[in-house]
């Protein structure tokens, strides 16, 4: 079960390079999103979520006064149906610190710049076609990091499942139900 298809996007591209930013936009009007709105500053990224409700966010490592990740992580703080979107970030040179900072910062997938049209097509489809729960615990919000179900020995600390909202519940967000 996936969580909607392109037609149901509403995309928020925070990045600062104009031209890779553009070529995200036709990437994402190609494919049929309805709402794809560019914003180059933390100004116009703020007006533009007063504006719109987005289910998904496309955002430059280096962005303009925040920072890519520290902008990642207020997504994830904000009161709003966007704090539970997928997040992709484009990073221009990663290391394993800086993917592992991303992680723990809520990041959905990670696309290296410069980007091509297929790494943005293959990256959005997956996030369509195989949601994660959503996590929300003290200290991290977030897509679940687990990656496979491993039997581990000792206790499971996730038995009750609080802080989780389920691909169900993502889904209605999603769509905006």
């Amino acid at each position: 079960m996936g969580l909607g298809t392109a037609n149901d996007l509403r995309v928020l591209i925070a990045l600062e390079n104009g031209q890779a930013a553009e070529g995200a936009r036709d990437v994402f009007k190609k494919m049929g999103a309805p709402v794809v709105k560019v914003a180059a500053t933390k100004g116009d990224v703020l007006e533009a979520m007063h504006q719109t409700v987005f289910n998904l966010v496309l955002v430059e490592d280096t962005f303009s006064d925040l920072g890519g990740l520290d902008f990642c992580r207020f997504i994830r703080m904000v009161s709003s149906p966007t704090s539970v979107a997928p997040l992709i970030l484009a990073m221009k040179m990663p290391d394993r610190a800086r993917v592992q900072e991303a992680r723990d910062a809520g990041i959905n997938r990670i696309i290296i710049m410069p980007f091509t049209t297929d790494s943005i097509l293959k990256n959005v489809q997956d996030i369509l076609d195989n949601p994660t729960p959503f996590i929300r615990v003290s200290g991290y919000s977030g897509p679940c990091r687990r990656k496979q179900n491993i039997l581990k020995k000792g206790l499971e600390r996730r038995q009750q499942q609080t802080g989780v909202l389920s691909v169900e519940a993502q889904k209605k967000l999603f769509k905006g139900i």
